[in-house]
């Protein structure tokens, strides 16, 4: 038995609260264990010091088992009870079998005789703790938006002369102003609700001097670009009106150089009220020169005109949390995508998450972090993150070919084990942003764009798709990703078909509650790139296939009943087409 793949915690991703009643147990080992069976039992059911007899628990079957790499990760949901867990493994490979607790491996015979006694504990199931992100989130299908590409609609309070909206496959960059705006937007409301979209995530709107606006100089203020204040209350109250929930981007690592405690720092320097509010470590700032890269003050990255801001300091932790608290209060916004989150302080992340949960209980935040983020979603700072690992395990597998079917099931069990089920069900999910490539540029090809949103939509997750995703606008790597729209041809039916299977795959995806499930069950086939995993729920059971063999591929459809599909000619599914197939 190779005792050194084996592992285990008794907290984190390893053993968790589902619910008030539930535990979810994990244990990992290598690829040479047959079986896992779990002992469990209350704590103290050998007494407080054993007076009672030997403790002994339960001996269950652990049936679940998903494949890593290298790894097999078995996991088992438990009832405890009074609330308390204590328990232990037992492992089988081959003939050979071992216990595997706390301090290490033993015997079955001395952990049944209490010879061995330091188990594992899970002391207490306080509800406080439990990770219960907004219910609302699982169903909710989103449509991220970059505004001043978006829509263009009547704004005559703005006098700045804009470019005329560019044409289809006209490429762009930062520079161009094409006169998106706020009213564009609720313009597209009925549009949005349309194609089935129940939630907007918008990049930034409030003032700022660049296009992206992630250089903030107004928090409080809307960017007078896109609207007023009272066009942006509006536009969240017509989106409410048709059940569409609106999240706001929300940039606290770094501002923008026009932000007024920044130009009070460049005015005053170390007199500056201001000064512990950034990481300024020369006040001899220089205009024209790459301060940040010399060392004079941290940024974002290198740009000296992103300032980064100290989120340790208790002023400045207050400021943006009464900043989020007015955006819900005067606005009444759903939710909070925090931009560059890995940075800020953990301590300024929890004091906002509890702030924004007391004003709104079912306010929805999310961070952009783009790798591992369990320190941030273990103790309440982000009820999600962008899934940016689960985004690069689709389009990578349908990338490269030389990648097979197994490898992607070992890439994305890796991502649904990450963190807890209850938080899989509510990261953001999408297959391009205004930070990434166009699915349709990086996979050079709109049938394989269209299967990786196949797989997108029948995984764990509040789905998003990039504005012109839906029609798959092309764009190459920012800033060429922020194309504007293409209402023209949009208009005129020249996507008709493309959009008739985006709303096809987003209402199978808000009605069919298997595609939905946190399940992802793999079936090996002889194919060795075609995808084949199950979807179940009480409802049915939903069969999603995927090929990417180069070749056409034989299905029995008898036993089902096809949903959605492509490239798919009576039982022959060919090259780079999907099917989903719902069980009879």
């Amino acid at each position: 038995m190779n005792y050194s793949a084996i592992e285990h915690k008794a907290f984190d991703n390893y053993c968790y609260c589902l619910n008030e009643n539930e535990v979810c147990v994990t244990l990992k080992t290598g690829k040479d264990v047959d079986h896992v069976e779990i002992v469990w039992a209350d704590p103290f059911a050998g007494g407080v010091m054993g007076e009672h007899g030997v403790w002994s628990g339960t001996k269950t079957q652990v049936t679940q088992c998903r494949q890593l790499e290298s790894n097999l990760l078995w996991s088992i949901i438990v009832e405890p009870e009074f609330k308390r867990l204590r328990y232990y493994f037992i492992i089988h490979s081959g003939k050979e079998e071992t216990v595997f607790a706390e301090s290490g491996f033993s015997s079955v015979e001395d952990a049944e005789s209490g010879r061995f006694s330091e188990f594992f504990i899970f002391p207490w199931m306080n509800k406080a703790d439990i990770i219960e992100p907004p219910e609302w989130v699982k169903n909710c299908v989103w449509y991220q938006l970059f505004p001043s590409r978006f829509a263009k609609g009547e704004y005559p309070e703005c006098k700045k002369e804009f470019l005329p909206w560019s044409k289809l496959g006209q490429s762009v960059t930062n520079k161009e102003s094409f006169g998106g705006n706020l009213q564009g937007i609720i313009d597209k409301l009925d549009y949005l609700k349309d194609l089935g979209i129940t939630g907007i995530y918008s990049t930034p709107v409030n003032q700022s001097a660049s296009q992206h606006k992630y250089d903030t100089t107004d928090y409080l203020t809307i960017d007078s670009d896109f609207g007023t204040n009272e066009v942006f209350a509006r536009l969240v109250k017509e989106a409410h009106n048709r059940g569409i929930k609106i999240m706001v981007d929300g940039v606290f690592n770094h501002c923008g150089k026009e932000f007024f405690a920044w130009q009070d720092v460049l005015k005053n320097k170390e007199k500056s009220k201001y000064r512990d509010w950034f990481f300024i470590n020369d006040f001899d700032i220089r205009s024209n020169e790459h301060n940040t890269a010399k060392g004079r003050f941290y940024s974002f990255a290198f740009v000296d005109n992103m300032p980064k801001l100290n989120t340790n300091n208790p002023e400045v932790q207050e400021y943006f949390i009464n900043v989020c608290k007015t955006w819900i209060n005067e606005f009444d916004v759903d939710g909070l995508r925090l931009d560059v989150a890995n940075e800020p302080s953990h301590d300024f992340w929890k004091k906002l998450y509890a702030a924004l949960k007391s004003v709104k209980p079912d306010f929805y935040i999310v961070g952009e972090i783009w790798h591992n983020s369990l320190p941030w979603l273990r103790e309440k700072e982000f009820d999600a993150v962008m899934n940016y690992p689960v985004q690069k395990a689709i389009a990578t597998f349908l990338e490269y070919e030389e990648l097979t079917a197994v490898n992607f099931e070992y890439n994305l069990n890796r991502c649904l084990s990450m963190y807890y089920r209850q938080t899989n069900e509510v990261l953001l999910n999408q297959m391009d942003s205004h930070d990434t490539i166009r699915i349709t540029n990086r996979l050079k090809s709109m049938d394989k764009a269209m299967c990786a949103l196949a797989i997108l939509f029948a995984l764990p997750g509040s789905v998003c798709i990039y504005y012109g995703t839906e029609v798959f606008l092309e764009g190459g790597h920012d800033p060429d990703n922020r194309r504007c729209m293409p209402w023209k041809e949009i208009e005129s039916g020249m996507f008709n078909d493309r959009l008739e299977f985006s709303k096809k795959l987003i209402s199978l995806r808000k009605e069919t509650e298997a595609l939905r499930n946190s399940n992802v069950e793999f079936v090996h086939e002889s194919f060795s790139r075609l995808i084949h995993f199950v979807k179940k729920s009480e409802k049915g059971n939903v069969h999603v296939y995927v090929n990417c063999t180069g070749k056409d591929i034989e299905l029995n459809l008898s036993n089902g009943k096809t949903l959605l599909s492509h490239n798919m000619e009576g039982n022959i599914l060919h090259d780079n087409g999907f099917i989903y197939i719902e069980e009879n």
